[in-house]
């Protein structure tokens, strides 16, 4: 095995913000629960909206919440 099977994930980069993720993903990416991830969007922490009851988070959300939480911004 060459290394680790990261799903969408694997073609992550800053460039390409087209992709919308589910709080699925986004809660896996992260390394935390879908519930955490869920008040994360509710907060407003990461920026994302709803089609329906669907949650849907861009990947330039996520970095830029990333950048906050590490303060690289």
């Amino acid at each position: 095995m060459t290394g680790t099977d990261y799903g969408i994930w694997d073609s992550f980069n800053e460039s390409d913000t087209s992709v919308l993720l589910t709080v699925t993903e986004l809660a896996e990416y992260l390394g935390i629960g879908k519930n955490r991830a869920y008040d994360l969007l509710r907060d407003g922490n990461i920026k994302g909206f709803r089609i329906g009851c669907t949650w849907k988070v861009s990947k330039a959300a996520v970095l830029q919440y990333i950048k906050e939480q590490t303060g690289i911004n």
